[in-house]
């Protein structure tokens, strides 16, 4: 979700940071989430304009999408946007036992036929549902994980940098997995991935206006959009199957379903047409499931254009 800051949004951040974060760290796990998502509940009954907004930019992405369906991808934007953020909460008291009551994870074979090869596999994604929860998962159940990343606290208030990214980190810094800066020498990506070990990675860019390494224009859900090479391209150079990984609603059983697709085959065209397969599967998932992408604020004309 694109926010901008504000006092209120600085006051809200100290909220969520202290009485709500501990609030929640006393409370069972299953009850966590529904707070967390009640809380985007609240943040969507409030909101006028900017719902206004993301169903205009819902039927840019399918001009067939009734009023019934934008509003519920709406509310679902919201809750997931407080999720996603926020999970990072329950995720120290996360374990195997949790995993396996709350999370279906499809497609482990995939993975299993790579790691088999021995030299290691790459888990691509987009920024679409709460996005550390497969890495969390999977090192719980005794996968070797890394993710390659870029945490940033460009544009943020005095607040947003000393008080929420610097608790941020600090969280991140419990997660069972190392994150790799994706600005920085990716010498651990390489030895990692020749350990047979796993890297996850996004592959619709940084999650911040920063472009690094290599992108070239695309057409996502109808729009040109600039998206990254590099996964692509650290697949050729290691030999690691580049996997395409996505999150979705549970089924009732559970609260997420993770699934993990067969690997992009290398082929003519070399890493932009791996990129453009990770597309057209990513884009089948956003219509399926249009409240889950993160930044569906940049659908509107002018804003998700390649620069």
């Amino acid at each position: 979700m694109v926010v901008k800051e504000s006092i209120a949004r600085d006051v809200l951040r100290l909220f969520v940071w202290y009485p709500l974060r501990w609030m929640i760290l006393a409370l069972p796990i299953a009850a966590g989430f529904k707070v967390l998502q009640t809380m985007g509940g609240l943040h969507y009954a409030f909101s006028r304009g900017r719902k206004a907004l993301l169903k205009e930019n819902l039927r840019r992405i399918d001009p067939s999408m009734t009023d019934d369906m934008a509003e519920a991808a709406v509310k679902e934007y919201f809750r997931n946007h407080y999720t996603d953020r926020l999970l990072i909460f329950i995720f120290p008291r996360f374990g195997k036992k949790e995993i396996e009551r709350l999370v279906k994870i499809d497609g482990i074979e995939n993975l299993d036929r790579a790691l088999k090869k021995g030299r290691g596999a790459i888990l691509v994604h987009g920024h679409f549902g709460p996005v550390h929860l497969p890495l969390v998962a999977l090192a719980r159940l005794g996968y070797g994980m890394k993710q390659i990343g870029l945490p940033s606290d460009e544009g943020l208030s005095w607040i947003g940098r000393n008080v929420a990214f610097r608790l941020r980190l600090e969280y991140e810094s419990l997660l069972p997995a190392e994150v790799i800066m994706a600005d920085g020498f990716l010498r651990g990506a390489f030895k990692w991935l020749a350990g047979n070990g796993v890297i996850m990675i996004t592959g619709d860019g940084s999650g911040t206006e920063r472009k690094v390494g290599r992108h070239s224009p695309f057409r996502f859900c109808g729009q040109p959009v600039l998206f990254p090479l590099g996964p692509a391209l650290l697949s050729e150079k290691t030999g690691a199957e580049l996997i395409p990984m996505f999150i979705t609603p549970g089924d009732g059983k559970s609260l997420y379903r993770i699934v993990i697709e067969t690997p992009i085959e290398k082929r003519e065209g070399g890493s932009e047409a791996m990129v453009s397969e990770f597309i057209s599967r990513y884009e089948r998932y956003v219509t399926k499931y249009p409240g889950y992408m993160h930044f569906l604020d940049k659908f509107s004309p002018g804003l998700f254009i390649t620069r």
